[in-house]
């Protein structure tokens, strides 16, 4: 009952946060807007400057623009011009994922009126016998090689040593799953679950990149180079060390690193 209620509690925790986002998204103006006023202010940025303050001509309001260490104003308005071409897609996905947590949840309640029903050892034990929900509940992620993570519905895995990249990516990743690691430096493979997704929401694929950059060398740089492809074109070398592997069509993205927080959630 304690697991179940804990599974019930990071449930609801889930859907509060996911429903807030979605209202977020459905009332902010479109990220396409702050680009288009950085773009026809570019030159009120300069070398020296990090945030800026600039009329927004869609509001008539003051807005303030802050740029990460290094980066340019055209990047950071092309990231916010990807950034609302994937809304849509990432609007539609968070209401798929509050829908299956909706029904997730329901199934939690469903199991635990039934374990109240429950006084003694043998209605106990048919009861884990019979009912699948509650295996796959109760069922251990002790022995896994990596770290489960979730974002905006999408599972996100972490490997958590060198030989438990190897098996990860030997035995639990798909071709088309997402493969992420901090650039050039030791650090865990970092895979994003595609099962049911066609494409990945660039908010997914910054915050796993996050998640790489963290759990390596480059933990405590203010930004950081990670590399992402999918999955088949990762591959292990017959004899490389452990955690090794050769890369091809490997693209790279720059993104502070940052550690799991209140945003992201265990499954």
């Amino acid at each position: 009952m304690k697991k179940l209620n804990d599974q019930l509690k990071k449930t609801n925790s889930y859907l509060t946060k996911a429903s807030a986002k979605l209202d977020e998204l459905k009332n902010s103006p479109p990220p396409s807007q702050l680009a288009d006023v950085i773009m026809a202010n570019l030159h009120e940025f300069s070398s020296d400057k990090q945030e800026v303050e600039l009329m927004d001509f869609y509001s008539g309001k003051m807005v303030k623009v802050r740029l990460k260490p290094q980066q340019k104003p055209q990047d950071y308005a092309a990231q916010l011009y990807r950034k609302n071409k994937n809304r849509k897609l990432e609007w539609q996905q968070i209401e798929k994922t509050i829908e299956n947590k909706e029904a997730f949840k329901m199934e939690l309640e469903e199991q635990l009126v039934k374990l109240e029903q429950i006084h003694e050892f043998k209605g106990l034990k048919t009861f884990k016998k019979n009912e699948v929900p509650e295996k796959s509940i109760l069922k251990t992620t002790t022995s896994l090689p990596f770290k489960t993570f979730e974002v905006e519905g999408f599972p996100v895995w972490v490997g958590k040593s060198s030989k438990d990249n190897d098996e990860m990516l030997r035995g639990f990743v798909h071709k088309d799953d997402i493969w992420l690691h901090a650039r050039l430096v030791p650090g865990s493979h970092v895979v994003v679950k595609m099962k049911g997704h066609p494409t990945i929401p660039s908010v997914v694929l910054e915050r796993a990149a996050e998640l790489a950059a963290f759990y390596s060398k480059h933990k405590n740089e203010t930004l950081a180079p990670v590399i992402y492809t999918e999955a088949k074109f990762v591959r292990k070398v017959k004899g490389s060390p452990a955690g090794s592997v050769k890369v091809d069509r490997e693209k790279v993205i720059m993104v502070s690193p940052k550690g799991p927080d209140n945003e992201i959630s265990t499954p």
